[in-house]
């Protein structure tokens, strides 16, 4: 009978499994169980590992580094229940041994979509400023906080990786027109999601919104600084719900203190942001604390598609989230 150890810890459980799905993973074979309320050790990952089909992986588990390999002598399949699966994987020493790898990006990645429209619709609707005037008891009733509408703008995506793509989704009954920037889409399939590529500098100068979705390289390393701020139209919106290493926040602070545009941040340099940071205190930003992809729904659907996942892959069925090692280097 397969094994397959889990190493979401113990109080975690009922975050990411429904009955139903705690059914299903029970009948794919034997269930290891992390019986603590914290990770796993490394030490404790290479004791449980030895015999093991399959081990699922969540935020904080222990990595599946060169010493857990020496002891995974069955290990067919790495199951990585949250986002970027990077931090499980500091060897590629996993893809020469021919385990495969799942990623649970697209279930939260769903949400992320979300929460990019919730910024530019609070952005552009400016719903924290009126609430807070408002609030002091006097009318918000001016051409001040009159909404800047998303129906029939022109949107620009920077990266067109799965999130930017359920972005796309959503996007669609507002009639917005879609640009596009990303060095591995061909223009055959930006046509296909109704994308018009474009070089960078151009998609920010010609887009009233422009949201971030690369991925965290070398390459992508600030990649919004002061020569690109400076293309933004008056009154656009930028959303950052990708990684807060693709802009220069530098740069970014001292553009939105001029209040030529907004911003909606969820991702920073450095995280938590710092207590001090200016931008807590922006009128023309909302920050939020990394939270655009974790909430009480993801986690579920994180475990509902897993369990369907690893059904297929005993069934030996096509695999909708697998990573291969030439995806991970541009992974976010």
């Amino acid at each position: 009978m397969r094994t397959i150890l889990v190493q979401i810890p113990h109080d975690q459980i009922e975050l990411f499994f429904t009955d139903e799905s705690l059914e299903g993973i029970h009948q794919l074979g034997n269930i290891i169980w992390n019986p603590h309320h914290r990770p796993f050790t490394e030490q404790e990952l290479c004791e449980h590992i030895q015999g093991v089909d399959t081990v699922i992986t969540t935020w904080r588990s222990a990595p599946i580094s060169e010493e857990v390999l020496k002891h995974a002598d069955q290990l067919k399949l790495i199951a990585h229940m949250a986002g970027s699966v990077k931090p499980i994987l500091p060897t590629l020493d996993v893809y020469r041994r021919g385990i495969r790898v799942l990623n649970s990006n697209y279930a939260i990645g769903v949400s992320v979509s979300e929460s990019v429209l919730a910024l530019i619709l609070a952005l552009g609707h400016k719903i924290i400023p009126v609430n807070k005037e408002m609030g002091t008891g006097r009318n918000a009733k001016s051409a001040v906080y009159e909404t800047y509408e998303l129906r029939g703008r022109t949107v620009g995506l920077i990266g067109l990786g799965m999130v930017a793509r359920e972005v796309i989704k959503l996007l669609q009954p507002f009639g917005v027109k879609l640009l596009g920037c990303d060095p591995f889409v061909s223009a055959e399939q930006a046509q296909e999601w109704n994308v018009e590529l474009k070089p960078l500098h151009d998609v920010i100068a010609e887009s009233h919104i422009v949201s971030l979705h690369a991925p965290k390289v070398p390459e992508t390393y600030q990649m919004i600084g002061h020569k690109e701020l400076s293309l933004l139209r008056d009154g656009a919106l930028l959303i950052n719900t990708a990684r807060g290493d693709l802009i220069d926040e530098a740069a970014l602070i001292e553009e939105l203190r001029k209040k030529r545009f907004y911003a909606g941040l969820d991702v920073f340099i450095v995280e938590p942001l710092s207590a001090d940071s200016e931008l807590r205190h922006m009128d023309n930003v909302i920050v939020r604390p990394h939270l655009a992809g974790v909430n009480p729904d993801s986690r579920l659907r994180i475990g509902t598609l897993m369990v369907q996942e690893l059904q297929q892959f005993y069934n030996n069925g096509p695999l909708r989230f697998e990573v291969k090692e030439s995806q991970l280097a541009i992974m976010t």
